[in-house]
This record gives structure tokens, sequence and C-alpha cells, in this order.
């Protein structure tokens, strides 16, 4: 295994400090204090809402306070911490799923997940690079009617993490299947003066892409209904211009008398279910308060229709190989599965019409081949001359709306430019 591919996909020790076995029944929580209303969207009937952390439908017991971690730009502009074992958080809604919106990084911890006072999950935090606004866990396929989410804190980390803090910073309902692509994607192209954004920056994957020059362009072509650019605000950012589909959007200024990074820049939603292209120009100029001109390309969310089924979902099963709980790099809710040898399977038994297999594309990226209820379908190969990560990597579209079977084998083979014959599973996007 090269090097590179080590940064790329080397899993962790599978031991944590303290880990415990925890019961699949119902627990008894403690009094949860409400926090004051504030910042929640109300997009159309069907499309996903954004609650705040602030929320009136959110409720926290003692031992959270504001959140402290740097330039981050959270959503709706704040979020809460914890590191007190035995905090928890709790958020109501009425909806078939919802995701908890958080933050990953070297210094977050584990924490567990209850839907309705029964144990879903224990989530460890700790990822290599800073991850704000990440999606951390969505629950799936609840009944019509009322819910709670409770978010509990441990008080323990992962072998590699320095603390154990976790972060609440929003809630989505219904929790949408969303894609966080990074400026490297192979479905971004650019023109004109970009150059690597300041290295020192927490940019989602640790780096980004910036510009001064006036005319430079990042485009990103995509199939969505909704997508944001994130960037970069600050005291030296400037102005760009963004186009949708070739069409003028509008103009924004990305000044700010503060430091924000990883933050929506721009966001278009109720999109046609379609086939996009969003273009980032820079203008070379900027507010008048401002020192600069820099324009900062650092991640895209992408979303779609339909529900999004992780690699650890217990309707994917693994022959072979594979290895999983790799946390290098952003994958969807934090870890992904890779494999390299002829013949390792993964198979995702699904009901619906359409299916997407996301995953990676890259200069370490395989060749896999794709069935479907037992027929071959496609060689897909993965390598691409940038690199990709939560990116869709094949979709297989108008089937009938029943029970199917899709597998993803790796064959051991690769591109000739490529510099491995890695294969990564990280999700699956399944539509009704």
């Amino acid at each position: 295994m090269t090097a590179s591919l080590r940064r790329i996909l080397t899993a962790l020790p599978i031991a944590l400090l303290g880990l415990g076995g925890m019961p699949l029944q119902a627990q008894i929580l403690p009094p949860i204090l409400p926090l004051l209303p504030g910042g929640d969207s109300t997009p159309p009937a069907g499309a996903t809402t954004r609650h705040e952390e602030t929320s009136a439908a959110a409720g926290y017991s003692l031992g959270w306070t504001q959140s402290n971690q740097g330039w981050f730009a959270w959503s709706g502009g704040s979020a809460v911490e914890s590191m007190l074992p035995g905090a928890r958080a709790s958020f109501t809604f009425s909806g078939p799923s919802v995701t908890w919106i958080g933050y990953r990084s070297g210094r977050s911890g584990i924490a567990r997940v209850f839907v309705d006072g029964v144990f879903l999950s224990e989530v460890d935090l700790f990822a290599r690079t800073d991850e704000a606004r990440a999606p951390i866990i969505t629950a799936n396929g609840l009944s019509a009617g009322n819910h709670t989410l409770t978010i509990e804190v441990t008080g323990r980390m992962n072998l590699e993490a320095v603390s154990g803090v976790i972060q609440v910073d929003a809630f989505d309902v219904p929790g949408p299947a969303v894609s966080h692509l990074q400026h490297t994607d192979p479905g971004v192209s650019y023109a004109g003066g970009w150059a690597r954004a300041n290295p020192t920056t927490a940019w989602s994957a640790g780096t980004a892409t910036a510009a001064t020059t006036a005319g430079a362009q990042a485009t990103l072509t995509f199939n969505g209904t909704s997508v944001s650019w994130n960037g970069y605000r600050g005291p030296d950012a400037g102005i760009a211009r963004v186009y949708l589909d070739g069409v003028f959007a509008g103009e924004i200024d990305t000044y700010s008398p503060t430091h924000a990074v990883q933050g929506a820049v721009f966001t278009a939603t109720d999109l046609a279910d379609a086939s996009h292209s969003l273009t980032i120009e820079a203008t070379g100029a900027g507010n008048p308060a401002s020192s600069g001109s820099l324009i900062v390309v650092d991640s895209f969310d992408v979303t779609a229709p339909g529900t999004r089924y992780q690699e650890t979902d217990a309707s994917v099963l693994y022959s072979g190989g594979w290895t999983q709980g790799y946390r290098n790099l952003p994958w969807s809710e934090g870890t992904a599965a890779g494999a390299d040898a002829a013949g390792e399977q993964a198979t995702l038994t699904f009901n619906g019409t359409s299916v997407s297999w996301i995953g990676y594309r890259g200069i370490e990226g395989g060749i896999a081949r794709v069935y479907l209820d037992g027929a071959f379908v496609a060689e897909v190969d993965t390598y691409a001359a940038t690199e990709g990560f939560q990116t869709t990597v094949f979709t297989i579209a108008g089937l009938p709306d029943t029970g199917h079977a899709l597998v993803i084998e790796a064959t051991g083979l690769q591109n000739p430019a490529a510099t491995n014959n890695y294969v990564v599973v990280d999700a699956f996007d399944v539509r009704p």
C-alpha cells in the first residue's frame, strides 16, 4: 500500500477508549431545558427544513455552552458544545427522518444517539480534518407522528482524539441525501488564476482553492435539486459573481469584519431534478471596507431526492476482505469501506426505482464491476485526475418499484494512469 493510499484509506484502530456495549432498550433521560426559539428556515412543502440549535424544539440539560471552535461558520451563526459525560441535547420533530448537523475533528469525542428514548447508535466524531456543519447521523424510516432525537455526551474519545467535545449545530427534517463535494472533485473545473488557499486555515479536507484575478472561474457540474458553495468570508474577502446553468444568479460580497470558514456563501434550492452547472467568478473587486478581493472555493453541498443509506447500514453486506471504518477524509457521515482484491463484493438490498453508488473517484481509484439483481450492468473505472469524495460514481434509474440487489465488485484492476486499484463504497442514494 502506497503512502498516498494510506492518506486516503487508512483504517483506525477498532478499539476505542472505554468503548462498551449499550442495550437496545428504552432509557430514562434527565430533564431537558428549553432554549429560546430562533433561526429555522421554512422551505416549500416536502423539502428539508433546517432547524437551528436555538430552535424552540431543541432543549439541553446542564453542561452545554456556546461553541468556541475558532473561525468556523456555524449554521445560523452559532452552535453549542459539551464535554460533560451524561449531558444531553434533545430535538422534537415530526417526520420520517432527521439528521443531526455537527462538527467532526481531532478534538471531537464519542456520543450516543437515541430516538424516542431507544438507543440508535454510538457515534465517533473523530476526524483528521476539521469538518463543520457536517451531517453526523441520520435516523431514517421513522413512523408518522412526533419523535424525539437525543444526543448524549459520553466523555470518551477515539484513541487518536485529543479531547471529547460534542457539538450540536442544527437539525434537518427530513434528513436529506446530501453529498459534501470538495474543490478537487472531478466535477469541478477551473479557468483563470486559481491557486491553493492558505494551507494553515481549517478548510474542509484540509485544502481549498482561491483567486483574486478578475474573470477567474470555478464551475461545478452536478445532478441535484439544491447546491451550496462553501467558502470564506473575512476582512480580506472580495466580490464574486455566481451563475446557475449559465444564467447570472447574483453578485456575492464575501467581506466580513471577522473570519468565517466552511460556511455556505451561496445556496440555490428548488432546482429541477436534472443536471446543472454552478459557476463562481472572481471579480477582482472588494467591498470598500475589505483589504483584498480574495474568493475561496472550499467545497459544495449537493442535495438530491431520495434516501441515503450509509455503507454501515444493515442493508449492505460485504464479502471478501473489505476494510471498514476509514476516517482519513470527509466521507459521508464520517466513514467509508474499501477493497482492492479481485472478487470482493459489497451488496445493497433496496426497494426503489433508482440507486446511486456514492464513493471515491481519484488518482488511486480502481476498476469495479456493477451487477443489478444478479445481472452484469457495467464496468466502472473510478480513476480521475483529481480526487472526489462523496462523489456519485454510478447511477441506475428507471427500475421497477420492487426489491433489488446492487453489487459493487472490486476487480483488482486499474487504469494505466492510476496509482492504485482501490474501490470505495461510502453510501448509496435510493429513490422510491
